[in-house]
């Protein structure tokens, strides 16, 4: 079953590369062909000095470009051609930048484009907070902008786009199985997207980057989906497992990690799928880790799966409530097993929650997955 899983997957991956080589291929204007590796990019700019100049500027730099004058020709690019990234200048009213901005979010085909608004605020936070929510840009620079920092943003935006794209189909079947998983157990349905939730709210207030919180989050919604290998008779026993049982259920984190092997490159969410069972004293599974060698990726979701263990009901004990939680998981990490300013971190975040939040999640996912 896991030989025809990972197949399936490097078919799926396969799959993708020649469907993006055909739509490059088949981008609407210029006429001239495109390589594979041009990302074409939407200049909205009402202005015909700075509308070259960003064209110049960026097809020195390898891209393909199309521009629109006007909120008309800017909508007339978006129905007919495919665009990888959007910058459109917001301080002219007649380029209605902010129309631009909605209408690639309320697309399904384009809520994804990455769009770095040029604004005339001095503070590009500030102006953020006048945008509405169906107009948010990813990214602000002011106008005029340093041709250097422009085109860097514009890369920047551009890797983090491939990011969720390369692992985005891949990714949404893994949670599809992972979900059927925990869908077998009413006590476990909802437990990867609860583990999630809290894990990222963990690595906020820690401090990690945005692209830690991805790995996180990510990490979190498939930490078990190893189980799929696991026999149903000790997945769903209702009761303690003895010796052997237990070896096998543990056996969950590398086979997760095999499930997951195609995604190869993407190392910290292998990582978190095979570790989450660590304990920093090393007497964790399945390779004994100790310390720094257990990443604070892993450690932050490792904390939030033991929360949400605790604080779920199962078929040998009552649910915790969110103080018992917090103080069980404060002893085992004085005994060594978990890091501590995580554990600070998630007992901050549990005093501003209230206390049925986990149970109306479980319930709000077993109506929908069971």
């Amino acid at each position: 079953m896991l030989y025809l899983f990972t197949n399936l997957i490097i078919f799926v991956n396969r799959r993708k590369d020649a469907m993006s080589s055909l739509s490059n291929q088949a981008a609407v204007m210029p006429a001239s062909s495109l390589s594979e590796s041009r990302a074409t990019i939407l200049i909205a700019d009402a202005d015909d000095h700075y509308r070259q100049l960003y064209s110049d500027l960026f097809q020195s730099e390898g891209f393909q470009t199309l521009c629109a004058k006007d909120i008309d020709q800017a909508l007339t690019v978006l129905h007919h051609a495919r665009i990888d990234i959007a910058l459109v200048d917001g301080t002219a009213p007649k380029t209605s930048g902010l129309t631009v901005c909605r209408e690639l979010r309320s697309n399904p085909e384009t809520w994804l484009v990455p769009i770095l608004l040029l604004t005339g605020w001095e503070s590009a936070k500030g102006y953020a907070m006048k945008i509405g929510s169906g107009a948010d840009a990813d990214a602000f620079l002011m106008k005029p902008a340093n041709n250097s920092e422009l085109v860097t943003q514009v890369h920047s935006l551009l890797e983090r786009r491939r990011f969720s794209d390369n692992v985005d189909d891949v990714e949404k079947m893994l949670l599809t199985l992972a979900q059927a998983v925990e869908a077998k157990n009413p006590y476990t349905a909802g437990h990867g997207h609860r583990v999630s939730r809290t894990a990222v709210s963990l690595a906020v207030r820690i401090g990690l980057s945005s692209e830690d919180q991805e790995w996180v989050r990510r990490g979190a919604l498939l930490h078990d989906i190893g189980k799929v290998g696991v026999p149903d008779e000790i997945l769903l026993k209702l009761g303690v497992l003895e010796g052997e049982e237990r070896t096998i259920l543990n056996s969950h984190t590398f086979l997760g990690e095999r499930i997951c092997a195609p995604l190869s490159k993407f190392r910290p969410l292998l990582h978190i799928i095979r570790n989450h069972h660590e304990r920093l004293d090393g007497s964790g599974y399945p390779d004994g880790l100790r310390g720094n060698r257990i990443s604070i990726l892993t450690r932050v979701v490792s904390v939030a799966d033991v929360y949400d263990a605790l604080t779920t009901r199962r078929p040998y004990r009552s649910s915790f409530s969110q103080t018992q939680a917090i103080h069980q998981i404060r002893r085992e990490a004085e005994r060594g097993w978990w890091d501590l300013d995580i554990l600070d971190a998630l007992e901050a975040s549990s005093m501003k929650n209230p206390p049925t939040m986990y149970t109306m999640r479980k319930q709000e996912w077993c109506a929908n997955l069971c």
